[in-house]
């Protein structure tokens, strides 16, 4: 497979102009730059045309953003916010520093209930739950029982180790040294 160059900010610059001057065909740009496709070029022309040409890396390897950790407040106030300035998420998303992505769901969420609590994160885990019949409740029970027992012998196993060695510092057989409990 033919692997072409990356192209730096001048040549993709030089490409469009050319173009948009009409002093080349498009083919004849695509062959003298070792451009691709004209869809490609048309891109660039676009960012070009919007002042945002300046990429000077392979624009398919972006770097994934990392979003910040927000509160159930923030999470209240920003969808507040984007309902009152007429549902547009991008200046919410820029304006509190968050993905287009989770104020659009925020506020999904918020329309399906009408209710905040529904921004609340519940992931993790519950303690505490009390079981609804006594199949669950006994379920729960020989759970727990089965936990305590596993445990015990963990305990036990851990204490005969601890024991073994201590008895392998003991240099003569007649001079004991026992672990005291």
């Amino acid at each position: 497979m033919l692997q072409l160059p990356l192209r730096n900010h001048q040549t993709k610059r030089s490409a469009v102009k050319a173009y948009l001057s009409g002093t080349l065909s498009g083919q004849a740009i695509l062959n003298r730059y070792q451009i691709r496709s004209l869809s490609q070029l048309h891109q660039w022309i676009v960012r070009y045309n919007s002042g945002q040409l300046s990429v000077a890396y392979a624009t398919r390897k972006r770097a994934r953003k990392v979003g910040r950790k927000v509160t159930f407040e923030e999470k209240r106030k920003i969808t507040q916010w984007t309902i009152d300035h007429e549902y547009n998420y991008q200046a919410a998303a820029e304006k509190f520093n968050v993905s287009y992505q989770r104020v659009y769901s925020w506020v999904r969420k918020y329309q399906r209930t009408h209710d905040w609590e529904s921004l609340q994160d519940n992931r993790g885990r519950h303690k505490g739950k009390t079981p609804t019949n006594e199949v669950e409740r006994l379920r729960q029970e020989v759970r727990q029982l089965k936990a305590k027992a596993k445990e015990r012998e963990v305990q036990i196993a851990f204490a005969k180790k601890l024991v073994e060695i201590h008895n392998r510092e003991v240099e003569r057989p007649d001079d004991i040294k026992r672990f005291r409990k």
